[in-house]
């Protein structure tokens, strides 16, 4: 049993706000649901539609988390749903799978992975994993856990009480993978890719290079996305202002805020119409837009900030004067900060003319606008000094504990093949962490927001890691000292930067969480 020190659980425990109790935070986790077997084609995007997925009878009150109670439903006998044939002849991948676990009599996989996955990522969790289901004679219980700050905590709950499944997801967002790597949790999968004659140069190496410690990786990827890298325009307002329809790449901060205050409409208290909307209330938005101005926001040591040299500077500034200056961007009594689907409807009903955007923004906006107006995608401006977009990986990963590693490490790199990624791509919209995202996705690979995604995950960097562990702490710290100048009642000046720094280091300079 993988053992998990008291000192870790209660740090991580503290950070993500969970409550102390073992017991509680075992019984917070959702109910396991049981992944359907396959039986259509993946349908075309249509997100309120997801596939259903039949919850077990048994109550998380009665019985822990980590223990099946009810089996899955049965794997469909009826032969293959997915016709390889025509899908080879589309040059789509079929759904055969080139990893496949040694015949063994039917296991059930326990996969934790956060709640509301196979509703929001149904080729994630149910369309992918059905197919893995049918061709292995396997099956899959999903164990939802809410994908909060909890999540490790619970995680680690689960593995202290020998309770943890088989496989779960695992985002590096706030250094997560890595704790859970360092806490034993997670197995290696150098073997297992040798075993089945796979290759790290599937993916990007960026992706490899952060999912390695001591010379093994752990993990497969599900993505690794640019996070905020887009700016969303509605062109019609373009159109009408007189300013010219702008190219994908090679946009200017200056230009951006000019168009902003141009599209502008109504009184300063309160818009008809806002210019621009700027992402600020994250480390990840924050760290990509100090890096297209040269810099980062924590040293790669992951030991202090850099919030004091010019690039973050030049950001705050840029930000401070569109957001309290120019008055083009709206604030919290009107949308809240990172609200995709309120920002869609904005957006949609042309309150907002542009937005610094998210991939994962894409598919509520498109369905919130549909045919009304015009509208595009473009990357984010670049300066002249411009670094890496920040490399935000997601990964699923074999529990160290498992019985069933080849199975574990089978459906890992299912959720990590080419067919994932037309299937993520085909139903989700966005791309996986894959060098040939683009080259298995039919006619798919002519949409300008794929083509744009793929050019900046290509230019990703590693992201900073706070070197104790404690990057919710640091964007805590960040958003709420940031708060106070977009709220107007501090200036961006040496005073404010003094004491973002100070805030920032003391977090970084903790114990290790």
């Amino acid at each position: 049993m993988t053992r998990v020190s008291r000192r870790c659980l209660l740090s991580w425990t503290l950070i993500g706000g969970a409550v102390a109790s073992g017991s509680a935070l075992l019984a917070a986790c959702s109910s396991p649901v049981a992944v359907p077997s396959p039986t259509s084609q993946p349908s075309a995007p249509v997100p309120a539609a997801a596939p259903t997925v039949a919850t077990t009878s048994s109550a998380p009150t009665a019985t822990p988390v980590g223990t099946v109670t009810t089996a899955p439903s049965s794997v469909t006998a009826a032969g293959p749903v997915f016709a390889p044939t025509s899908a080879a002849v589309s040059g789509i991948p079929g759904p055969e799978l080139v990893a496949k676990p040694p015949q063994k009599s039917p296991i059930t996989l326990r996969f934790h992975m956060r709640t509301g996955g196979d509703k929001s990522e149904p080729a994630i969790y149910v369309d992918r994993p059905g197919e893995w289901m049918q061709q292995t004679g396997h099956k899959i219980m999903l164990e939802p856990i809410p994908g909060d700050q909890n999540y490790v905590p619970k995680v680690l709950v689960l593995a202290a009480s020998g309770t943890i499944g088989d496989l779960l997801f695992t985002g590096n967002s706030y250094g997560e993978h890595v704790h859970l790597v360092h806490s034993g949790i997670i197995a290696p999968i150098d073997d297992y890719l040798a075993t089945y004659k796979l290759n790290k140069a599937e993916w990007f190496k960026t992706i490899v290079d952060t999912l390695t410690f001591n010379g093994k990786m752990y993990g497969l990827p599900k993505a690794a996305n640019p996070a905020e890298s887009f700016v969303t325009i509605n062109l019609e307002m373009l159109d009408k202002a007189g300013i010219p329809r702008p190219p994908v790449y090679g946009v200017t901060f200056d230009q951006i805020r000019q168009w902003a205050i141009q599209l502008t409409k109504g009184p300063p208290d309160r818009r008809d119409v806002y210019g621009y909307y700027t992402v600020v209330n994250s480390n990840q938005s924050v760290t990509n837009g100090v890096r297209q101005r040269g810099g980062d926001l924590v040293a790669s040591d992951g030991e202090h900030s850099l919030v004091d040299q010019q690039p973050f500077q030049d950001w705050l500034n840029w930000n401070y004067q569109l957001i309290v200056k120019d008055k083009v961007h709206p604030l919290g009594g009107v949308v809240t900060q990172g609200d995709s689907n309120a920002i869609a409807a904005m957006f949609a009903a042309g309150k907002l003319a542009m937005a610094h955007s998210h991939r994962a923004w894409q598919f509520p906006i498109r369905n919130a606008v549909k045919d009304k107006f015009a509208w595009t995608n473009i990357q984010y401006p670049r300066g002249a000094n411009a670094r890496g977009w920040v490399s935000n990986i997601d990964t699923h990963s074999m529990t160290a504990t498992t019985k069933y590693m080849d199975e574990a490490f089978t459906l890992c790199y299912a959720l990590a093949d080419r067919r994932f990624a037309y299937l993520v791509a085909k139903t989700q919209g966005y791309l996986t962490g894959r060098v040939d995202n683009l080259e298995d996705l039919g006619d798919l690979k002519n949409d300008p927001f794929l083509q744009l995604q793929q050019t900046n995950t290509e230019q990703e960097e590693p992201w900073w890691q706070a070197k104790n562990g404690r990057a919710y702490e640091v964007e805590s710290v960040l958003k709420n000292t940031l708060d106070l100048v977009w709220l107007g009642k501090r200036g961006p000046d040496k005073s404010f930067i003094n004491d973002l720094k100070q805030g920032i280091d003391a977090v970084l300079a903790k114990p290790q969480a």
